[in-house]
């Protein structure tokens, strides 16, 4: 339950597109009026809603938005006056999943209080987005994958009760797939529950990758439905795109399949929704057999038996390479919200592989027809199933946990904008955390063209924490660019200083602050 409400419970970091830098930068204190706004992301993002909100708290809409690679270009839709301003934004990214946050800036004082921002509560709508995508999971693996199982496996008779309950999971997940949707358009929008059924919300939730793989997934189950209804090669035609289909919805969205590289992740995904619905589909199915008779599930059961080991192999292959993609390092298994998930998850996969195992070990005695490990066998398979449904439940919450690489992206680097009267520098700290740093400096004109300097001086400071300006001459790369390594060496808000020698006689001091993780 711990690590449901962590995942479930508001915060701002549940993103899977991060905010690597902004032009102003968070908190800062300008002498004048910026015509724009920039927010720089780790990956390209599709502007949802972004508003400003002045000292009064009145709130503005911005419509003028250029997109610039990962950069979003923001044009204020009049002057910005003097005091604090706060610039709310909401985007999506190309996994499909909404992010938002908050900076604020001030113009001239920065004495003014912080405008009021209304906070929607998160925790019913992530609770239901996570019962729908869990809904989905069984709709595409028990539904779609029991079809292709039913179809494609031979069965000493057929079972009029078990297509019924492929039917009906299958049903449910349809049903599952349509709400998904509504509450996607809510997430996008950030709306409220109780807006479920307005005509934005599913207008909004179908576009993207989202709005792809909910198709996908509606035609996949589709597929399998018409499969359970036809008998011959139709039913394995029809089973097959369904089948196909659920590796399919899995790739065309979510933070695994649109991670680089995009052909090694897609493809991973693909190969693991494939083999996991014929396994999961495959449980259903062979548990009422054995639970009618002891020849009922005989010829299904050799047949799962010899061709099972390939796809657990398969499947096990790659969710390896989509955890070396996703973590990048072992310590994010510990480390990372993404990576207690993936432990939880790992777990239980082992004690799915322990009750595979002891299937195996029944299955010879199941098939003589003795009645022991028949009865042990079919209770195996329902431990199964249980066991399934808690792993489909985990891995549902990926939904709300950022993969280390997205949360790399944001804190291995950190970009912070300076500004003067006849200057202004793009400043990359990188890694963005205590320790030794290397800080690269843009030197830019007031119209934008490099600033050509005779040396740059560059001092940190941290007067709250009682650490002395330190000091260090950077190096020219050319083109207005230059280069130094210095050392911060606790985390926290530090004073970044630039020194810029235009001639003997002409310097120019940009100051500000920079965040150090």
């Amino acid at each position: 339950m711990g690590l449901v409400w962590l995942a479930l419970a508001p915060s701002a970091a549940l993103a899977h597109a991060s905010l690597v830098a902004s032009d102003p930068a968070n908190e800062a204190v300008l002498t004048t009026a910026p015509a724009t706004l920039t927010l720089r992301f780790n990956e390209a993002v599709e502007p949802l809603a972004l508003r400003l909100i002045d000292a009064r708290g009145t709130a503005t809409p911005i419509v003028q938005i250029d997109r610039d690679g990962d950069n979003l270009v923001l044009t204020p839709p009049a002057p910005l006056g003097e005091g604090v301003h706060l610039l709310s934004w909401r985007v999506i990214s190309e996994d499909g999943h909404p992010v938002g946050g908050s900076l604020s800036f001030s113009i001239g004082r920065a004495d003014t209080a912080l405008p009021t921002l209304e906070v929607t509560g998160h925790a019913p709508r992530r609770a239901a987005i996570w019962l729908a995508r869990l809904a989905i999971y069984l709709g595409l693996f028990v539904g779609a994958g029991g079809a292709f199982f039913l179809a494609w496996v031979p069965r000493s008779q057929p079972d009029r009760g078990t297509t019924i309950g492929c039917a009906v999971i299958s049903l449910v997940g349809l049903a599952a797939v349509a709400v998904s949707t509504a509450l996607q358009g809510l997430d996008m929008a950030d709306l409220p529950l109780r807006r479920l059924l307005s005509t934005a919300a599913w207008a909004s939730g179908m576009q993207g990758s989202f709005g792809h793989a909910a198709a996908i997934a509606v035609v996949a189950l589709l597929c399998g439905l018409v499969s359970l209804a036809s008998r011959g090669r139709a039913a394995k035609t029809w089973s097959l795109i369904a089948l196909l289909g659920t590796g399919a919805a899995l790739a065309a969205s979510g933070h695994a399949a649109t991670a680089n590289p995009r052909w090694v992740t897609m493809t991973s995904v693909f190969v693991h929704g494939v083999c996991l619905a014929y396994w999961i589909g495959a449980l259903l199915p062979l548990g009422l057999a054995l639970r009618a008779g002891a020849d009922r599930g005989r010829d299904s059961l050799a047949a799962f038996s010899r061709t099972i080991p390939f796809a657990v192999g398969a499947l096990l292959a790659s969710g390896v390479a989509l955890a070396v993609v996703q973590l990048g390092r072992v310590a994010a298994l510990w480390t990372t919200s993404y990576g207690q998930v993936l432990c939880v998850k790992i777990a239980l996969v082992l004690l799915l592989l322990a009750f595979a195992l002891l299937n195996r070990r029944l299955t010879p005695g199941a098939l003589a027809g003795a009645e022991r490990p028949r009865r042990a066998l079919r209770r195996s398979i329902a431990a199964e199933l249980i066991v399934v449904a808690a792993i489909l439940g985990v891995v549902a919450l990926w939904r709300f946990t950022p993969p280390p690489r997205a949360l790399a992206a944001a804190t291995d680097s950190s970009v912070t904008y300076l500004h003067a009267e006849r200057a202004m520098a793009q400043v990359t700290v990188a890694p963005g955390r205590a320790g030794p740093i290397d800080i690269t400096v843009e030197l830019e004109a007031p119209d934008h063209t490099p600033l050509r300097a005779q040396a740059l001086t560059v001092t940190l400071s941290n007067p709250a924490m009682g650490i002395e300006p330190a000091a260090a001459d950077a190096q020219s790369l050319g083109s207005g660019q230059w280069r130094v390594r210095m050392v911060a060496p606790v985390p926290g808000r530090w004073t970044l200083s630039l020194g810029i020698l235009i001639s003997d006689f002409n310097k120019i001091v940009v100051e500000g602050p920079i965040l150090i993780r």
